[in-house]
Parts: C-alpha cells; sequence; structure tokens
C-alpha cells in the first residue's frame, strides 16, 4: 500500500500554510507551490479538496490565498489522508468476509484487520499540531526537509532530511 502523492503533498500543503499564515493573513498559493515544489495546477486541486473538507479556507481577490480552515490541534491526520485516498485498508478480506472463501477463521484476515487498526490508531492520534510541534523541536522551517523515523519506542520521530541520510548511510550495529 503507497500513500499517493496527493496525499503527501496534502500533509505539506497544510503544515505550509500553519508555518506561514500570518495573523489572519492568507498564504498566496503561488509560494506554496514554489516552496513544496508542487505544480500549481495539482496544488489547486488538493486546495479545493481540503477546502472541502473544512481543513482550508479559500480567499480570492486581493489579499487572498487559503488559510487554516480549523486550528492545527483540530486537524487529525488521518482525515487529511483518507481525504485522498478513501478509508485506508490493507486487504479487500478484512472488510469484506465474502470476499474470500476462506475469510471464516482465518488468521491472516485478522492479522490485516490488526495492522489497519494500528496504523488508522497512528494517525488518528496525532494532529497537524504535531508536525509543527516536530518541525518547530528540528528547527526545520518546513515539511520538505523533515523524514520520518521510527526507533524501538515505535514512536514517530522526526529529523531533518541530511541526518537521516546519514543515519541510512551508517552500518548496522
Amino acid at each position: 500500500m503507497l500513500v499517493s502523492l496527493q496525499a503527501d503533498y496534502a500533509l505539506r500543503v497544510l503544515v505550509d500554510v500553519a508555518t506561514h499564515q500570518g495573523l489572519g493573513d492568507a498564504v498566496v498559493t503561488r509560494a506554496i507551490a514554489d516552496r513544496q515544489h508542487v505544480p500549481r495546477v495539482f496544488l489547486t486541486k488538493i486546495v479545493a479538496q481540503l477546502a472541502s473538507h473544512g481543513m482550508l479556507r479559500t480567499q480570492r481577490g486581493k489579499g487572498g490565498g487559503v488559510m487554516l480552515g480549523r486550528t492545527p490541534e483540530a486537524i487529525v491526520l488521518l482525515d487529511v489522508i483518507e481525504a485522498f485516498e478513501g478509508s485506508l485498508q490493507f486487504n479487500q478480506c478484512a472488510h469484506d468476509p465474502k470476499f474470500c472463501v476462506l475469510s471464516n477463521g482465518c488468521i491472516i484476515r485478522g492479522f490485516w484487520r490488526t495492522a489497519e487498526r494500528h496504523l488508522k490508531d497512528f494517525f488518528r492520534e496525532r494532529t497537524l499540531q504535531d508536525l509543527l510541534i516536530e518541525i518547530s523541536r528540528t528547527g526545520v522551517e518546513d515539511a520538505k526537509g523533515i523524514t520520518a523515523t521510527f526507533e524501538e519506542s515505535n514512536d514517530l520521530h522526526m529529523m531533518p532530511a541530511a541526518q537521516a541520510e546519514m543515519n541510512r548511510a551508517q552500518p548496522a550495529a
């Protein structure tokens, strides 16, 4: 399962707007496109989708652009991803027992359901505010230099992309 580029861009757009909107000032989409390297045509569709879910507000005309439609604490990452992906699912049999003749009592079906629940809980428990805190903590001003890594604690940790590259290049102990 791959999360689409559109969902990834949506998260980056929200982070960008949250970090660049002034006190009541809208962020110009051209600036978002330039900072996040999102094609403007694609950005227009993403902004419209986020606005239709209330995560962004748009304003046309002089001084127009986009602003957050909710507080960062109220924008749940699972909602963002599912706005573009639909419901996150690993396997159709996990939701439709009629999909497979082996579904009843199938241990693998249970495995898919459990894994899916953990993934959804992970994104359900995190908000745009959590991303902003990580950006503040790492000193990276926007989302494009941050790489997520999992450590033994199973917590999400963020680090600048350069540090992540160095960690990947080091041989495992």
